[in-house]
């Protein structure tokens, strides 16, 4: 929060409904009744914080990034090809997705971050969405943490990354 105050950006963290709602994303197979109605009800609890914040505050629409981790990324991945209108960029860290959706946001430049050693997502599923995202002409970043786990693929990348779609601070305009 701290980066936030002194950037001037507004950050919002929404759960998703609840913990197991992977932000609407389905993860392969048919879900049941309740399991399309958790899904349906986390990817409105992301949409209804960026309406709230966009209500609420004075939101550039060209500057909405959205970011997740693990079961974040994979919603992620899944609302940028959803609604690739609402999204300036996105990042994905340690998540999985379809490659067949890459098409759908593949005007929606991305960072994806991923460890190679991560025991929890396989690297695999991040390595063929950006695949796919290169053979599409995505702009893309892809940094793959050597001995990175599930979660120190957060921390080990942080320094010196630009974010994708945005241009320098020094070269954009106020």
């Amino acid at each position: 929060m701290k980066l936030a105050e002194q950037h001037g950006f507004l950050m919002a963290g929404p759960l998703g409904y609840r913990v197991d709602g992977f932000y609407g994303a389905t993860m392969g197979g048919s879900p049941d009744a309740a399991a399309r109605r958790r899904l349906e009800l986390s990817e409105k609890d992301v949409l209804e914080v960026v309406r709230l914040m966009r209500a609420h505050y004075n939101v550039d629409p060209a500057r909405i990034y959205l970011i997740g981790h693990s079961m974040g990324a994979i919603g992620t991945w899944h609302l940028a090809a959803k609604y690739p209108e609402i999204w300036a960029a996105v990042g994905p860290f340690s998540g999985t997705g379809s490659a067949e959706s890459v098409g759908r946001m593949k005007g929606i430049p991305q960072i994806v971050v991923h460890g190679d050693a991560d025991p929890t997502v396989n690297v695999s599923g991040s390595r063929a969405m950006v695949a796919e995202m290169k053979r599409l002409g995505t702009e893309v970043d892809y940094i793959e943490v050597a001995g990175g786990n599930h979660t120190t693929s957060l921390c080990e990348p942080a320094k010196g990354v630009r974010v994708p779609g945005r241009a320098p601070e020094k070269a954009r305009a106020n």
